[in-house]
């Protein structure tokens, strides 16, 4: 009988190190907030809701690192380093564009694009930007691997998702050109904020998920 449940054992075991948990078990937490799956080709990210932009729009800030200067401007609030994030994609093969500066304007970003989707305990599933994110104009998200790591370390605004075309941000929104600051203070691309309906509430955690097409 011994002998059967060692058997038994060192089956089991054997099993568990030959099939090892499935990437989807291990998700990001507010002390471990970027998950590189090399394996899958998705960077997963820990973000929180940041209530005000629940409630008023923003010209472009979608998701924004609390290590960078421009955290409370964000939709979702990530607790993953921006530097970090950008060496983690191209840690899954992902290339950036690298063609915005600050004097390129009208012109949209390029880089590998990204399909970006989010979910949060309860929802069962992972919902687009376009269900998470109000965009006023309506032309929706087209994310690109803008790469711009030099200008992010420069400028450490710590912007991880721009919803406009950015020289700063590590990714950001082909939809909608990089414009100047004047330009977006007068007529701006378009205008953003979190889904109320949609997203958890003030504070709560979205976990978003990006992979490259």
């Amino acid at each position: 009988m011994r002998r059967r449940l060692c058997g038994i054992f060192l089956l089991l075991f054997s099993l568990c190190i030959a099939c090892p948990a499935a990437a989807d078990d291990v998700m990001p937490t507010k002390e471990n907030p970027l998950v590189v799956d090399k394996e899958g080709k998705r960077i997963l990210i820990y973000t929180e809701v940041n209530e005000k932009n629940l409630n008023e729009t923003n010209p472009h800030w979608g998701i924004v690192s609390k290590d960078g200067k421009f955290g409370d401007k964000a939709i979702l609030l990530s607790y993953a380093n921006h530097l970090a994030f950008c060496d983690a994609l191209e840690q899954i093969g992902a290339k950036p564009g690298n063609n915005l500066t600050e004097d390129t304007l009208d012109v949209p970003v390029q880089g590998d694009t990204l399909r970006v989707s989010a979910t949060w305990p309860g929802l069962g599933r992972e919902a687009p930007l376009e269900e998470i994110f109000y965009d006023r104009t309506g032309k929706g998200f087209e994310i690109k691997f803008g790469g711009n790591r030099p200008a992010s370390v420069a400028k450490n605004t710590g912007c991880i998702t721009c919803l406009e075309s950015c020289w700063i941000s590590i990714t950001s929104n082909a939809k909608y050109p990089n414009i100047s600051s004047t330009k977006r203070t007068s007529t701006p691309n378009s205008k953003f904020k979190g889904q109320k309906a949609v997203l958890p509430g003030g504070g709560k955690p979205v976990i978003l998920i990006y992979r490259p097409v």
